[in-house]
């Protein structure tokens, strides 16, 4: 995997997490309603897939930030997950490392917005700026 995607699957993993021990905070939930309210969260900017979440969530569980357990163990239907102590203090550090993030992506986005849309010839980084025709 290309170091490109393997940051934009950390990028992901850290959404789909912090937004996964926010909703477990509140009440358990399984997988496909864990799902569904990240993507109503976000307007459906995230909308996590069972191929994603759920080896997310095995992550988390293994790594002691949530447990799990079948709603009907007989039938084995849904599994419900629960943050534990650890996930809950799990939170902090994944806002604080999505807000790193976060300001990161603002800054190369400013670049872009003001190098492309302003009408403005602006010298960024030492380059030439763009010749307008």
């Amino acid at each position: 995997m290309s170091r490109k995607m393997e940051n934009y699957q950390t990028w992901v993993n850290i959404i789909t997490g912090l937004y996964s021990l926010i909703i477990l905070e509140r009440e358990p939930a399984y997988g496909h309603k864990i799902a569904g309210e990240i993507k109503c969260r976000t307007g459906g900017a995230i909308s996590p897939n069972s191929n994603a979440l759920y080896p997310l969530l095995r992550k988390m569980e293994e790594r002691g930030y949530i447990t799990s357990s079948w709603e009907k163990p007989d039938t084995r239907g849904k599994r419900i997950y629960n943050i534990t102590a650890e996930g809950i203090s799990r939170i902090p550090s994944l806002r604080a490392e999505f807000q790193q993030r976060l300001e990161e992506a603002e800054v190369r986005l400013q670049i872009l917005r003001s190098d492309l849309l302003s009408n403005k010839e602006v010298d960024i980084h030492g380059c030439k700026p763009i010749a307008k025709k």
